[in-house]
């Protein structure tokens, strides 16, 4: 699937478990949350970014909004 090694995550102090199939070890990747409004003037750079951390075992993806 990918090159990378898998890792543990932890959320809020807890070890994440993929809710499908029970794994714990995933990728980390951002992802940019486009708007439709950002995108029609040109502006996609200015968009927030979210954690996504993929299961290493079946794919399942996790979506992080980063809290301030």
């Amino acid at each position: 699937m990918m090159s990378e090694p898998t890792e543990t995550v932890e959320i809020l102090g807890k070890e994440l478990r993929c809710q499908i199939c029970g794994h714990n070890e995933f990728w980390k990747r951002e992802a940019q949350l486009n708007t439709a409004a950002a995108t029609f003037f040109g502006f996609d750079w200015a968009n927030p970014s979210a954690t996504c951390v993929i299961c290493g075992k079946c794919g399942y993806i996790y979506w992080f909004f980063p809290q301030n």
